[in-house]
């Protein structure tokens, strides 16, 4: 390796970072694995892109969270939806701030898995979302995702 920098953790973090890719944290208190995408069966399918589609029954999205050890004690967890503006009907173009939505649930000693679906609703809209996930205080995942209108659908508005 004469002549080339070695990569260090750091680099590493940080730019996983800047690319919005899912992370392991693993802390000695909390080893946690977290991924964001489609659910497809068991698995969820890691993809930095979703289609607006309502229908549940078609697809399902959110995160999850696999500890690496059945949990010891409850664990709260927070997270934070920031998707843009809702479209101003009359001109076409995005009224307001960005809407930030937040949630929290604790969940028991013992889990070891936890699955959280992101439900889209008539009001959303395409655009970059970000996503970010904190366990017991801790951050574990943060995302950007481009939501995309499904070609045909009318949630554009337009």
């Amino acid at each position: 390796m004469i002549g080339q920098t070695p990569i260090t953790v750091s680099m590493l973090t940080f730019f996983c970072l800047q690319i919005g890719c899912d992370r392991e944290i693993t802390s000695s208190d909390l080893p946690v694995q977290a991924q964001a995408g489609i659910f497809f069966g068991s698995q969820v399918q890691n993809r930095s892109e979703w289609p607006l589609i309502l229908d549940k029954a078609r697809q399902t999205q959110g995160f999850r969270l696999e500890f690496k050890q059945a949990l010891k004690e409850p664990a709260q967890i927070n997270w934070e939806i920031v998707h843009p503006p809702v479209l101003a009907k009359r001109h076409g173009s995005a009224s307001g701030d960005r809407v930030s939505s937040t949630f929290t649930v604790t969940v028991p000693a013992g889990t070891e898995r936890f699955d959280q679906l992101i439900p889209f609703s008539d009001n959303d809209r395409p655009g970059e979302w970000k996503l970010r996930v904190v366990v017991n205080g801790k951050s574990v995942l943060s995302k950007s995702i481009n939501v995309v209108a499904k070609q045909g659908s009318t949630n554009d508005d337009s």
